[in-house]
């Protein structure tokens, strides 16, 4: 079941041209994604808790379509939804949506290996898990 999470589009994630810059779709994805784990980490920061633990979560595999152009001000609804989850990686789907039409802007999948100081792939936590299953997804 898709977790939604509200974004404003700020000056800054804009180009010259007023048009939200293409990766900062990405800068979203992530934010929806710490979001959705806040559930994981009873409400603390999910990826800066496991950085200071040791760990963290880089993508591993990204990809996106994009149907319509962002400006500052512009309010989105960022849904995302854990499609697969292994024993070390997840992949999510994204959809981003402007908020006052529900038209859609962008959409796409990312894949994510947790990994530990040496780099090396180590089990996803168990309330990383807990928190998939709780959702409802994977």
């Amino acid at each position: 079941m898709p977790h939604t999470t509200e974004i404003t589009v700020d000056w800054s994630d804009t180009d010259a041209g007023g048009l939200i810059y293409y990766p900062r779709f990405f800068h979203f994805v992530i934010v929806g994604l710490n979001d959705y784990f806040r559930l994981a980490t009873d409400g603390e920061h999910p990826m800066e808790t496991y950085r200071k633990a040791g760990y963290v979560l880089p993508a591993v595999e990204a990809s996106a379509s994009f149907h319509s152009p962002l400006r500052a001000g512009d309010e989105a609804r960022l849904e995302t939804t854990v499609l697969e989850s292994g024993t070390a990686s997840l992949t999510i789907s994204f959809a981003i949506a402007r908020a006052s039409t529900g038209e859609r802007v962008a959409d796409g999948e990312v894949s994510f290996v947790f990994v530990d100081d040496a780099f090396e792939a180590t089990p996803l936590p168990e309330e990383m898990h807990e928190c998939i299953r709780a959702r409802g997804d994977a």
